[in-house]
C-alpha cells in the first residue's frame, strides 16, 4: 500500500516547556490520540506548541503593527512565560516535531527548534534543524536539509549541484533574523543565493511542511459562539471546506460541501439522526439573493425550523457532524472538550463519529468526560493519561495493558475507571 504524501506527526519532544516533562522518546501521535488529565496539567500546552508551528509558518502576522508571523506565534504561546519552573531566564525551550515517514519522505522528518528566552522576555531563535529521522540511501548520518546551531550564527543550507542529487554542496547564510523561523524564511535565501529550487531538497520539504501545518484545524467547544451561529447568513461565494474556529461559516460549509458531493446533505440528515430520531432533513438553503441559512426539517411538521429554533446541544452536534464527517478533513483536527452542552446519551454516538474521521486524517481529542470515554474503550491504546509527576510537573503517558485488561475483562469501560480514579486510567483530578 502507498503512503499518503501528507505528512503526519510521529511525536514531539519537549524541554524545559512550562510544566511538562516529554523525555527524548517523545510523546507519540497515531491516528486518533485521546487525552485525558487534571486541569493545569499540559494538554492544551502541547496543543499550544502545536498552533506555534503553523501560525510562526503560515499565521498573518499583523506587519501593520510591525509584528511578524513568529512574533505573533510565540505571544499566543505566551512569551516569557513558556518556560519550566523554576528555569531562570535566559535559558532555552528547546522543541522537536517528528513526521511518519510518507511517500515522499520514506524516512521521515525530524525539525527542531530552539528558542531562547531572554531577560526581558523576548523570544528568538536561538537553533534549528530539519533533517531526515533516519540514516538513508546508504548513509550513515540522516540527510541534513538546513542546520543553524546555538554557537554559531550562521545557517549552513545543503544543495545539489545536478539533478541526479549528486555533488553535495553547502551554502553558508550569515546576517539571521532572530525573529523568524528560518524554515520561514529559507526560501529568500534560496534565490539571494542562487541556488536552483529543484536542487535545493529543502524547497519541496518546506512547501510540503507548510501545507501540512496550515490545514491543521483546532476546535474548543468553549469558543464556538451559539449566538453567531444561530443568526449567520454568510455570503455566498466563499470557498470554505472547513468550519471556522466560532463556527460562524457553518452554512455555507455545508453549502460547499454539498456541492461537491450531492449526497452530503442526507449524510449529514442520517448522521443526526441518530442523536435527534425526529430529524427529517437538513439543508443549506438561500436566505435572501446573496446570503445562506440552514433549514431543518422535522418529522410530522411542515415548515422547517432554523438553527435560531434549534436547542444549543443540537447545533453543537450539527457542527461536529459536519467537521467529522466531511469529505474534506484537515490534515490534523483537533476537538478540546468536544463534549461540552451535549447530552450524555450522544457521547457513544460523538466517539463513533470520531473514529471514523480518524481512519481518514490525525485526531486529537481532549476530554474529562466519562461518558464520552466510555466510547473509545476499543481504542484505549490511544488514551494518554497527563499524569503528576512531582512539584509542578506532568508527564504524558500512555494506559498499561497490564493494569488495564484485567479491568477490562470483568467488564469495565474506560470512562468507568476513570471516574473512580482507578490506577488502570488514572487523570481524574484527585
Amino acid at each position: 500500500m502507498a503512503m499518503p504524501s501528507r505528512l503526519q506527526l510521529s511525536k514531539i519532544h519537549l524541554e524545559s516547556f512550562k510544566n511538562l516533562e516529554i523525555p527524548e522518546a517523545g510523546l507519540p501521535f497515531q491516528n486518533l490520540n485521546v487525552w485525558i488529565g487534571p486541569n493545569g496539567s499540559g494538554k492544551s500546552s502541547i496543543i499550544g506548541i502545536l498552533k506555534f508551528l503553523r501560525d510562526a509558518l503560515s499565521g498573518d502576522g499583523e506587519e501593520g503593527r510591525g509584528i511578524s508571523r513568529f512574533e505573533g506565534a510565540v505571544m499566543e504561546l505566551g512569551r516569557g512565560r513558556v518556560l519550566a519552573c523554576p528555569e531562570k531566564m535566559p535559558a532555552e525551550v528547546r522543541i522537536t516535531f517528528v513526521f511518519d515517514p510518507s511517500r515522499d519522505y520514506p524516512n521521515g522528518l525530524f525539525y527542531k527548534v530552539h528558542l531562547m528566552v531572554e531577560d526581558a522576555g523576548r523570544v528568538a531563535v536561538c537553533a534549528e534543524m530539519l533533517s531526515d529521522t533516519e540514516a538513508g540511501d546508504g548513509r550513515v548520518e540522516p540527510f541534513v536539509y538546513f542546520e543553524k546551531r546555538e554557537d554559531s550564527p550562521e545557517c549552513r543550507l545543503w544543495y545539489f549541484e545536478d539533478e541526479a542529487g549528486k555533488a553535495e554542496r553547502v551554502a553558508v547564510v550569515d546576517s539571521i533574523s532572530d525573529n523568524r523561523l528560518i524554515l520561514d524564511a529559507i526560501t529568500e535565501w534560496i534565490i539571494k543565493k542562487g541556488l536552483v529550487f529543484g536542487h535545493t531538497p529543502v524547497f519541496e520539504v518546506r512547501q510540503q511542511m507548510i501545507e501540512t501545518v496550515s490545514g491543521w484545524c483546532f476546535y474548543n467547544a468553549n469558543e464556538m459562539n451559539l449566538k453567531q451561529i444561530r443568526d449567520a447568513e454568510p455570503r455566498f461565494g466563499s470557498t470554505d471546506l472547513f468550519v471556522s474556529r466560532s463556527g460562524y461559516n457553518l452554512p455555507i460549509v455545508f453549502h460547499n460541501l454539498h456541492q461537491k458531493n450531492l449526497g452530503f446533505e442526507d449524510y449529514i440528515s442520517n448522521a443526526v439522526r441518530a442523536v435527534l430520531p425526529a430529524t427529517r432533513k437538513i439543508r443549506a438553503i438561500s436566505s435572501g439573493r446573496l446570503r445562506l441559512g440552514i433549514e431543518w426539517y422535522m418529522k410530522d411538521v411542515s415548515e422547517p425550523f432554523y438553527l435560531s429554533d434549534m436547542g444549543d446541544g443540537a447545533v453543537r452536534m450539527l457542527l461536529w457532524a459536519v467537521i467529522l464527517l466531511s469529505q474534506e478533513l484537515p490534515s490534523l483536527l483537533v476537538m478540546d472538550m468536544p463534549e461540552m452542552g451535549l447530552h450524555p446519551a450522544w457521547m457513544k454516538t460523538l466517539s463513533e463519529w470520531i473514529k471514523t474521521a480518524a481512519e481518514h486524517t490525525q485526531i486529537i481529542v481532549i476530554t474529562h468526560n466519562p461518558d464520552l470515554l466510555d466510547g473509545f474503550t476499543d481504542q484505549w491504546q490511544n488514551v494518554v493519561s497527563f499524569n503528576y509527576d512531582g512539584p509542578g510537573r506532568f508527564v504524558p503517558k500512555r494506559l498499561k495493558d497490564t493494569l488495564l485488561l484485567p479491568k477490562m475483562a470483568e467488564g469495565w469501560e474506560l470512562g468507568d475507571l476513570y471516574r473512580v480514579g482507578d490506577p488502570a486510567v488514572e487523570g481524574w483530578p484527585w
